[in-house]
């Protein structure tokens, strides 16, 4: 139910959607997402210890280089570590929980 909904393509932006359909809300503390862009080291992002991702909700969550120009702040997160998600021939976006197992893939192949 807590899923990748999309990836920016210029590294901007990756966004997390609680697919719920009843009134659960995930708490997201200790929960990470890792980018994998070809043969180079993982980007990677912890969530807030107090985020939590209401039901049938979603968070953007910007590369600190992003435009914030027209974003909700309610619908975003700036991962102020990240200066930018990057771009890549072969790219993978995991979602991990606390407990490290993976909860969400995205992969993406630009030729």
């Amino acid at each position: 139910p807590i899923a990748i909904d999309q990836v920016d393509p210029q590294g901007n932006f990756i966004v997390i959607e609680n697919r719920y359909l009843t009134d659960k809300d995930q708490h997201l503390k200790g929960w990470t997402l890792r980018r994998k862009i070809d043969s180079k080291d993982d980007i990677v992002y912890k969530f807030p210890d107090n985020f939590v991702l209401k039901s049938r909700s979603r968070i953007r969550i910007l590369s600190r280089n992003a435009s914030k120009g027209s974003i909700n702040e309610k619908e975003a997160l700036v991962a102020e570590g990240v200066q930018t998600w990057g771009t890549g021939t072969y790219m993978v976006t995991r979602l991990f929980d606390a407990n490290g197992d993976e909860k969400a893939l995205f992969s993406q192949i630009f030729q």
